[in-house]
């Protein structure tokens, strides 16, 4: 096909005008960059006051200050009625090796159950009949977040009602690096009863703490 001259100009003139468009395009996407909000991290579903945890992991601002954290929520099946939850609490941050952020646990320290060095996993305690243990998450705005963990004795079976015990944790962080003791990790602060007796201790922290009745004993889905 022929072109004469005033077509090449016409031609030139639009390869500048686009160029010229796309330059200016660049340059707005590059201001718009630099001037947007970052984009949030995933925030934690909540209900009820605490947070709902799935099996898996789960995103969950332990510290309530920007620093990553995590729950990771898995299944322990025994192939009866006895199966169980477990919860490990992480976070992503300095550690007492540098300040390179690092994924680190946050275990239970001082509670009825975490011995003398804290425990790194919390396990339920499940039966067919009723959850003889589970937990909560309780979220804070711009604050750690507060564990509670309920518990009830066995009794003569699983499907008896007895006293439940709401065990208290607050997030502590080692500032003096003191030995034998992590950087960041739930201190066991008090324990309450409940006013009840209940078979059921996520039924007690729904009608006690208003804390719904949906634990880690629900995690795993179709249960």
């Amino acid at each position: 096909m022929t072109v004469d001259g005033r077509g090449q100009g016409l031609n030139r003139s639009a390869r500048r005008f686009s160029v010229a468009a796309i330059l200016a395009a660049v340059a707005t996407a590059s201001c718009a960059r630099s001037t947007a909000t970052p984009t949030p991290a995933a925030q934690a579903v909540v209900a009820d006051g605490a947070v709902v945890l799935h099996n898996g992991m789960n995103d969950v601002a332990l510290l309530g200050d920007g620093t990553p954290g995590e729950v990771l929520v898995t299944w322990r099946g025994n192939y009866n009625a006895h199966g169980f939850s477990v919860a490990t609490f992480a976070i992503r941050a300095g550690s007492d090796l540098d300040n390179n952020p690092i994924w680190q646990t946050l275990p239970f320290y001082g509670g009825p159950h975490d011995g003398e060095t804290g425990r790194e996993i919390y396990r339920t305690a499940e039966g067919a009949d009723c959850t003889l243990s589970d937990l909560r998450v309780v979220p804070h705005a711009g604050r750690p977040v507060e564990v509670v963990i309920a518990s009830r004795p066995l009794g003569t079976s699983f499907a008896d009602a007895a006293e439940v015990r709401f065990d208290y944790y607050r997030v502590v962080h080692n500032r003096d690096g003191v030995v034998g003791w992590p950087p960041t990790y739930f201190q066991f602060e008090r324990t309450e009863r409940a006013r009840a007796t209940y078979c059921d201790v996520n039924e007690a922290f729904n009608r006690e703490l208003h804390l719904g009745t949906t634990g880690l004993g629900h995690a795993e889905g179709g249960r």
